[in-house]
């Protein structure tokens, strides 16, 4: 009892150490301390953001902004500039919004995202940094369910809201960020299960001899917790020592490194300009995340293609808990200079061969190369190599240091309660008391205006907020209903249903096994009371466990979540290997064109960067669109962005509205090229639904310039490439072909271009220039077949296979 007496004291202490949320304290009530929190992980790096206020705020403690509206600030000489549409208000060194109350009725949204509390704004180099303040209480509430799912055993919940507080307790005053180098915290995105587990352990910390303790915590451990010495260093602390865990999910993982990534054999080293555009790596994962640890490490300012990963392997050594300490890694590659557009090149004038070497290095170093998502933790298993790949094979997710959070959920789904968790992850650790801090602040009434602002006129003052005589409405509860998922293997898509008693704000986030959120599907999109659905398009995603999280928010900031989860299990179809006969092509005439489709629900969004709703799966029975069909889309959100170029980052050139109709006239990457009127450019394509059923019975269709297309024979995969009948695509394009079966000879002309290739044979000619060809042209059942990629590379096509869809898209 002495005992926990003196750690109730020491917290006590501590939390007055801490700078407190003003409050009018009653009777022996605790005042709550504050966090402060650099907002980086959510907004990033931007020298321009939009704000909107719910409530009376205050600017810099002297005139009022208004409820409601929204706001632009951008950075300008240094200073960030507040605007009211174009008219500019303030231009300062630092903004600072402080709500009138501190409750939920008081928000700032900055980029659509909610906050409580105070947010300064200020200069951070080229960018403008929000940081925001407010009661720890209210940051747990947007932390806990960031680092675990609101939807587990609230047991579990109650321990990541311990272990997050002690967490955050124990970093005194100092200024945090929002990501995992501290926390994950998503500001005002509560979750009704998750507060409930932070309220029932209001101030409660975790304490070994008097001290807070580092109540630090990893996905899952693999079985087997590992010591904070082994890791960071340092001396062992008793409470976070190695021992086995049967209440863990052992999270097995594995990946797949392709020794050779590019073929460079009878490749023109000294002429790279020739093939370098159009040869890739065989991977795309781990080439990207190695490039991206070479621009990182002396390499900026280039483009790298990597050549090789020979060598790839941990040594023997291994830490008390069963982790790998360090190991070898071998890259090769190619440089290309960004600056001087020119490539690094040896004396004698051929491309030369980069190598990246470590022998003995640390494990951290090769995780970091791999990419810390395929490398999950340390706990490697196996490591099995070939002449060609190397299997890695391991268990865990994160660094196993205290907590697991999957083994947390696994004792709470047993019957341990929160003390049972805790004491089995920190042993010989006190839980505090619970703390019933002082209630919210009082209302206080806002500030005039200012008569004379520091550079342009102040906002608008509001109305004071109501008397808190005035009767509030009953709020009616929001609920979710009747949630369940199906997978629709056909169409390789997962249905998220649900049902609304009224109308509400609706975010649908996707997380995989390792609750980790992969894909956000909508966010606060208004929704109205009844059934609804949401698609979600599986594609590269592995097989497993999925769930799905449904959060509602009603006028009056109540909010609800369900949580659904459905196993995907992928058909494993067959490639088309067999040869091309002289059947007809693979789309068919129709009578008509088939019925629009909408999509199951209209998200609000106008960039791709959260995934949007596929189109309703197309029935069997619907026949595909006749040869000659013009393929359109209709636009399935409300304001879609027209780029210039396949790329969220070109230049807007225009802005197609939900509904509207455009002609899409090829496809690259992942996005559609359309024409609307005389509005020429590029739509991501889960921004469209297409309203032509393409192909249909396992066949392939190809369009050409936006058309279906008869290529006078079936497209054929072959060695995971797709080819097409050259005579057939080439007349498309309106060009001339003759081939020569007792030569071999090929010959594709039109007014600009002149194409000369051979059968069999990897050298062309286009007018005066030689190409080597990644693949030759071959003989099917009496045709010439050629490479999509021999398109692109001869012709200049734009050329996309879309498997999932069975789509060849041609745009010349």
């Amino acid at each position: 009892m002495k005992r926990l007496f003196a750690s109730f004291i020491v917290v006590l202490l501590v939390l007055m150490s801490l700078p407190t949320h003003s409050i009018h304290a009653s009777g022996q009530a605790i005042q709550q301390p504050t966090v402060t929190v650099k907002l980086v992980n959510y907004l990033g790096n931007v020298n321009n953001l939009s704000i909107q206020f719910s409530g009376n705020y205050r600017l810099n403690n002297e005139g009022t902004v208004e409820s409601g509206k929204t706001y632009q600030l951008r950075l300008e000489n240094g200073r960030i500039s507040m605007f009211d549409g174009t008219h500019r208000m303030h231009s300062l060194t630092e903004l600072t919004f402080t709500p009138v109350q501190n409750n939920e009725q008081h928000l700032v949204r900055i980029n659509n995202r909610p906050y409580l509390g105070t947010v300064r704004f200020v200069v951070e180099g080229a960018f403008i940094r929000p940081i925001n303040t407010l009661p720890v209480e209210d940051y747990l509430k947007g932390v806990v369910p960031s680092e675990m799912p609101a939807s587990w055993n609230v047991e579990a919940l109650k321990a990541q809201a311990i272990a997050a507080r002690t967490y955050v307790m124990s970093q005194g005053s100092k200024l945090i960020d929002d990501t995992i180098n501290y926390q994950v915290y998503a500001g005002y995105a509560w979750h009704s299960n998750s507060t409930r587990a932070v309220n029932e352990t209001s101030g409660q910390t975790l304490t070994h001899n008097g001290r807070l303790i580092s109540a630090v915590y990893s996905s899952s451990n693999g079985g087997m917790t590992e010591s904070n010495g082994n890791v960071w260093g340092g001396t062992n602390l008793p409470y976070l020592p190695i021992k086995a865990d049967p209440y863990d999910s052992i999270a097995p993982w594995n990946f797949t490194i392709n020794k050779n990534q590019m073929d460079l054999t009878n490749r023109d080293l000294r002429n790279p300009q020739l093939w370098w555009s159009t040869v890739r790596e065989r991977d795309t994962t781990i080439p990207n995340n190695i490039k991206t640890w070479l621009y990182q490490n002396g390499y900026p300012n280039t483009e790298i293609k990597i050549v090789s990963i020979p060598t790839f392997k941990f040594s023997d050594q291994k830490t008390t808990g069963g982790r790998v300490r360090q190991g070898d890694i071998t890259v090769n590659f190619l440089v290309r200079s960004l600056a001087t557009n020119d490539f690094v090149r040896n004396t004698d004038g051929t491309i030369r061969l980069h190598t990246v070497e470590f022998k003995n290095t640390t494990a951290q170093r090769m995780r970091a190369m791999i990419g810390i998502n395929l490398v999950r933790s340390y706990l490697v298993d196996s490591v099995v190599e070939n002449d060609t790949s190397i299997v890695v094979n391991g268990r865990g997710f994160g660094h196993a240091v205290g907590m697991s959070q999957w083994g947390a959920k696994g004792m709470a789904d047993r019957g341990f309660r929160v003390n049972d968790i805790l004491q089995f992850y920190y042993p010989g650790t006190t839980l505090t008391p619970f703390i019933q801090y002082a209630p919210p602040i009082e209302a206080v009434n806002p500030s005039p205006p200012v008569n004379q602002p520091v550079s342009q006129p102040v906002s608008p003052s509001v109305p004071a907020p109501a008397p808190d005589s005035q009767v509030t409405p009953e709020v009616k509860p929001i609920e979710i209903s009747h949630a369940r998922a199906e997978y629709d293997a056909r169409h390789d898509q997962v249905v998220i249903r649900y049902t609304l008693n009224q109308d509400a704000l609706v975010t649908i986030t996707v997380r995989d096994a390792n609750h980790l959120v992969i894909a956000t599907l909508i966010r606060d999109v208004n929704r109205k009371a009844g059934d609804l659905a949401q698609f979600w398009t599986v594609g590269s995603h592995p097989n497993g466990t999925y769930s799905f999280t449904i959060e509602a928010k009603g006028t009056q900031s109540q909010s609800v979540s369900a949580q659904v989860q459905q196993s995907v299990q992928k058909a494993v179809s067959q490639p088309v290997t067999s040869q091309p006969t002289n059947q007809q092509p693979a789309v068919q005439p129709v009578a008509g064109q088939p019925a629009t489709q909408q999509p199951a629900t209209q998200p609000v969004a106008s960039e791709p960067t959260m995934q949007q709703p596929a189109p309703a799966p197309t029935p069997q029975s619907v026949q595909v669109a006749r040869v000659g069909t013009q393929v359109t889309a209709r636009v399935n959100v409300n304001a879609a962005n027209i780029r210039r170029s396949a790329t969220t980052s070109s230049a807007i050139v225009g802005t197609s509205r939900l509904g509207q109709n455009v002609n899409i006239l090829g496809r690259t990457g992942d996005f559609y090229q359309i024409q609307t009127g005389k509005t020429r450019g590029f739509i991501h394509v889960n921004l469209l639904t297409l309203k032509q059923t393409l192909a249909a019975n396992g066949q392939t269709a190809v369009v050409i310039n936006g058309k279906v297309a008869n290529v006078q024979g079936n497209p054929v995969v072959r060695n995971k490439t797709m080819y097409i009948p050259l005579k057939g695509t080439v007349e498309n394009l309106k060009m001339s072909y003759s081939w020569n079966k007792s030569t071999n000879n090929i010959t594709v002309r039109d007014t600009k271009t002149t194409l000369n290739m051979k059968v069999n044979s990897k050298q062309a000619r286009v007018n005066t220039r030689n190409i080597r060809l990644t693949n030759h042209p071959e003989v099917m059942h009496s045709r010439v077949y050629v490479s999509i990629r021999t398109l692109n590379e001869t012709l200049s096509t734009r050329s996309h296979w879309d498997t999932r869809n069975k789509v060849v898209w041609i745009n010349r």
